[in-house]
C-alpha cells in the first residue's frame, strides 16, 4: 500500500491536523473494486491512500457501496472483474447486501415508456446522484494525486457509463484519437484512466475491470480555493 502524506483533505479542500480520531486513510480509487483475492504480493497490485477527514470519507461510504453493486453484475468478462463477481457471489450467498443488491435489481427494466425492449436487453435506471457523486469523488482524488491541489467540481459534470458491448460515446472515440497521454493508474486490469485539461475543460475517462467505460466532461470556473496549511 502507498500513503501520501498530504496537508488538506481532497474531499472538502479543508486542512489536516493530524488527528487519529478525526481522520483516516481513503483510498483512491475505492478500495471495493478490487477483489481481496487480487491484493497478493505478486500480483503486484499496490493499493494508493490519502489521508482526509474521517466524517468526509463516511459520508461516501454508502454510495460508493452503490456505485460497485451496480457495476459488478457486467463485471464478468476480464480477471479483475470475475474476481470481484465471484466475490460478490459469494457475500450475497453469505447474506451480505441482500436489501442494496434486491433494490439495484428492481432499477433494471425490461419496458420503457411502454416499449419493450429486445429479449436479453434491459434499462438501468440509476440513481445518478449517487453514482455521480462517487465519480466526482475519483476525479478528486486522481487530480489530488497528480497536482497535490484541491479541485473545485461544478454540479453540472456530465457523466456517461458504457456497458460491455455498447459503443462508447462519439467524443470518447475523438478523446482517444487526440489523447496524447498513456492510460494511466496504478491498477491496470481493474482502474485505468485518461484524463486531459484545456481552457479549464476537463475531460476524464475511466476503464473499469478492462470492460466498463465511465466518461466525465465538465468546465471549472475560478472559483477561491479554501486556506490551506503550508509544510
Amino acid at each position: 500500500m502507498q500513503r501520501l502524506k498530504v496537508n488538506q483533505c481532497y474531499l472538502c479542500g479543508k486542512p489536516l491536523r493530524d488527528d487519529r480520531e478525526a481522520e483516516n486513510d481513503d483510498h483512491v480509487p475505492p478500495e471495493q473494486l478490487l477483489a481481496r483475492s487480487l491484493r497478493r504480493p505478486e500480483n503486484k497490485i499496490r493499493l494508493t491512500t490519502l489521508r482526509v477527514h474521517k466524517s468526509c470519507n463516511q459520508s461516501y461510504s454508502f454510495d460508493e457501496e452503490y456505485f460497485t453493486q451496480v457495476l459488478i453484475p457486467f463485471a464478468r468478462g476480464s480477471v479483475g472483474g470475475n474476481a470481484i463477481f465471484q466475490k460478490a457471489v459469494e457475500d450475497y450467498r453469505a447474506g451480505k447486501r441482500h436489501s442494496l443488491i434486491h433494490r439495484i435489481l428492481r432499477q433494471g427494466k425490461s419496458c420503457v415508456g411502454g416499449v419493450l425492449l429486445p429479449s436479453g436487453k434491459l434499462w438501468l435506471d440509476l440513481e445518478y446522484g449517487r453514482f455521480d457523486r462517487v465519480v466526482a469523488k475519483i476525479i478528486r482524488g486522481l487530480h489530488f494525486l497528480e497536482t497535490q491541489e484541491f479541485l473545485i467540481l461544478p454540479d453540472d459534470i456530465n457523466v456517461r457509463l458504457t456497458l460491455p458491448g455498447r459503443a462508447p460515446p462519439d467524443d470518447f472515440e475523438r478523446f482517444m484519437t487526440y489523447c496524447a497521454s498513456d492510460s494511466k493508474g496504478q491498477h491496470q486490469g481493474i482502474f485505468a484512466y485518461r484524463n486531459a485539461v484545456a481552457d479549464g475543460h476537463h475531460y476524464w475517462a475511466f476503464l473499469i475491470w478492462d470492460l466498463i467505460i465511465i466518461t466525465a466532461f465538465f468546465k471549472v470556473g475560478q472559483s477561491p480555493l479554501p486556506e490551506t496549511v503550508s509544510e
